[in-house]
């Protein structure tokens, strides 16, 4: 029977492929498939499905479904995928944060106490909310009002008082020029002291 050059090429294809299967097998944890983590935040601005998750700022795993619930608050469900090889202490926290100044939006989680046990899958980290920028911005334009109200009273009472603010300037002005005279006349004449004591 001859053997064709077709019937070669598919019998070094499948060994390949054979050999790829047996490769992938012994070098694949199949335990390590990730495990579940649940956090709920009030706002989560910039967060959405497959956002990064860090902790301690290394990369550990994703953002695996965002849900809303609703009893007995409005919050915000984040399932968490985290890589078994990255161990979570129970008092974890998690954060909402973002990469440079406008880099994307991710979750990041406190390492927690060494102390404390680890985290078992489904478990629930406590979570810490970002500030909202309208809050901020609210707060500024408070400082805002404030500052420019005091200004315009400290204004007020100076035009008001330009003169008694003057007088007590130049009283100030005289008493010190009269205290570097006395000054400088004791320096040359020190038994004055010893006069004015008697």
């Amino acid at each position: 029977m001859k053997i064709t050059n077709e019937f070669k090429t598919g019998i070094i294809g499948i060994a390949a492929i054979i050999t790829g299967i047996i490769f992938y097998v012994k070098t694949t944890d199949f335990a390590a498939k990730p495990y579940k983590l649940k956090t709920y935040f009030n706002y989560a601005e910039g967060i959405k499905a497959d956002s990064i998750v860090k902790l301690a700022g290394i990369d550990v795993g994703r953002v695996e479904k965002i849900e809303f619930k609703y009893v007995p608050e409005t919050k915000i469900e984040l399932i968490l995928a985290i890589d078994r090889k990255a161990r979570v202490h129970e008092d974890s926290i998690a954060f909402i944060s973002t990469s440079g100044m406008i880099g994307d939006a991710y979750i990041g989680m406190t390492p927690g106490s060494a102390d404390k046990p680890f985290v078992k899958d489904d478990a629930t980290l406590m979570s810490e909310d970002p500030v909202e920028m309208r809050k901020l911005m609210k707060k500024a334009d408070a400082i805002s009002e404030t500052l420019e109200k005091t200004l315009s009273e400290v204004k007020s009472l100076v035009t008001d008082n330009k003169t008694k603010v003057d007088n007590i300037a130049s009283n100030l002005e005289s008493t010190a020029v009269n205290f570097k005279e006395f000054s400088e006349d004791i320096k040359q004449h020190p038994w004055k002291l010893l006069m004015k004591g008697k």
